[in-house]
Order: structure tokens, then sequence, then C-alpha cells
């Protein structure tokens, strides 16, 4: 699809969504989302000045929905509300919530308190990731079930979100690729998180970079599967990259080892000016290419 194609199709798409309400009390008209539990969670945030205006859903999935808003600053924002009376919420993150010390004694019968903490999770790993040097939406604030971060627009359009890059793909698949590939080194490394669902469907492309999103399935590099959901991220990347983009990746278990091996060195590294670290004087792709004899595959 042509981009100017793609910038017609977003702005319809918000056009027919956006409603502006500043009485918090009309939003259970006009979306469902908003329960009254959720306007209870959002009256909260607005009498805090973390939100002043809520405009209108922008995505939508099985678990939450993202509302565009406004901030008391003037700064578009992005209001993730989860939805509190779904039991797809349970059956699909269950495996994630196995092994994560943040929900030791919740019961898996009380979807509400879930949805709260997997809020409040979602929020820490967006925080870990961000403060990693990973692009990810800026975290600002979390309550009940909203969590409240910066808005990933498409070249800068108000209310536009930035497309998945299945569906924009990135002008410089290569570059795009090694962009990934540092964002889960310093995730990993840095950051001490894996994000557990990582593919075309949870990077978007603002017209300028690449930011990862949805990072409520990320669990920390020492969860019992942590192993297993950093190969999984690495595979999908690589399948992407090679198959839709036609980039030639590195040897997904190569990468693995060599990225198990860093994480061996602690906090004692430094970046070059590419945005690569260098730990025990080398970069992660010059270790790769030492495991795979050169060979990205």
């Amino acid at each position: 699809m042509d981009l100017r194609d793609i910038d017609e199709v977003l702005r319809r798409r918000v056009d027919s969504r956006r409603f502006r309400i500043k009485d918090i009390d009309q939003l259970k008209t006009v979306d469902d989302v908003f329960n009254q539990y959720t306007i209870d969670a959002l009256r909260e945030l607005m009498n805090r000045g973390i939100v002043e205006e809520v405009y209108g859903p922008v995505a939508q999935g099985k678990e939450a929905k993202v509302v565009w808003a406004r901030s008391g600053s003037g700064e578009d924002i992005a209001l993730k509300i989860f939805y509190t009376t779904t039991a797809q919420f349970i059956r699909g993150r269950y495996k994630y919530l196995l092994g994560d010390p943040r929900f030791t004694g919740v019961k898996v019968s009380n979807t509400r308190k879930l949805v709260e903490y997997w809020c409040r999770k979602e929020y820490g790993n967006l925080v870990r990731a961000f403060e990693a040097g990973v692009r990810v939406p800026r975290p600002i604030a979390f309550n009940r079930n909203i969590l409240v971060m910066e808005f990933i627009g498409y070249k800068g359009q108000g209310g536009v979100p930035a497309p998945l890059i299945k569906d924009a793909p990135p002008d410089d698949p290569e570059e795009a690729y090694l962009t990934i590939v540092k964002y889960i080194e310093r995730a990993f490394i840095i950051g001490k998180i894996i994000h557990a669902d990582l593919s075309e469907f949870n990077i978007v492309n603002t017209g300028d970079e690449l930011v990862i999103i949805d990072w409520g399935s990320a669990v920390k590099s020492n969860h019992p599967n942590a192993v297993e959901f950093l190969l999984r991220d690495i595979e999908n990347v690589n399948r992407y990259f090679s198959k839709e983009l036609g980039v030639r990746v590195f040897n997904s278990k190569a990468l693995l080892n060599a990225l198990l091996r860093r994480s061996d060195s602690k906090d004692n590294f430094e970046v070059d000016n590419e945005g690569w670290l260098i730990i025990n004087g080398k970069r992660l792709i010059d270790e790769v290419h030492h495991d795979d004899e050169g060979g990205a595959s």
C-alpha cells in the first residue's frame, strides 16, 4: 500500500471514531469501555491534572482499547484502558503470570484485580524498557485499569496513531532490523526484561522511527521461561524481516547465545556512536558473527 493511501485510511479511521468530551460522565453514552469503574479511575487522573480531555478510541484489541486524550499540559497522550469484564484476559495471559513474583497470591478468579495488576505490570515494564534506552511509548501514570502513556502518532498528525510495520514497512529494512536487535539487547542487558510477545504486530512505524508497543506480557530476565520467551522474540523478528522484507538476518540461536553470554557481564558496558552496547570490547553483532562464522541466516 502506498504511504499516501495509508495516510488517508488512517485519517478516515480516526475521524470516524473521534469525539471530544470534557464531562466524563457523558462517556458512558458514547463508548461501552467506560463503565463506572473506569470512569471513576479516569476522574482521579483528571483531578490529578494528568488527563485534561478525552477525544476518542483509536485502536482496539481483545483485552484493551486505546483512547486518544490530552494532558493538562496540552500534550497528546494515550489511555490504554483494559477491559474489566472479560475472561479472555485470563486465558490469553495466564502463562505470563505464572512465575512472576508480582502476581504471587493474586486469585485468578478475580478478573478485576488481575487487570489492575496487569496494568501496573505494563507500566513497570515500560519504565524499565524506556530507562534502558528502548524506544517505547513514554510511561506517564496508571490508575486501576487505565495506563497513561505518550501518544505515538504518525508523522506528527494529532490523533492519528502510527501504523504497524506490517502495514507500513520501514524504508530501510536492514537498518530497521538492526535497530530492533539493538532494542532487544538493551531491554535484556540494561532493563533486565524481555518483551515476550514481540513481532510485527507490536512494532509501529511513525514515519521517522520504529517504536515497540504492548509491553504487558514482558517478563523479567530471571523469569523461569525467560530463555524460551527471548528466543521466540528473536525468531519472530527474524521471520518477519527475512520472509517479508528480504533482510539477511542473524542466526536465531547464535543471537540468543550471544545475548545470554553478554548478560553475565553485569553492568559493565559502554555505548558506541551507533547505539550498540560494547561489552568486553565487543558489540553484539561482532559476537554473533563469530558464533555463526559470518553467518546471518
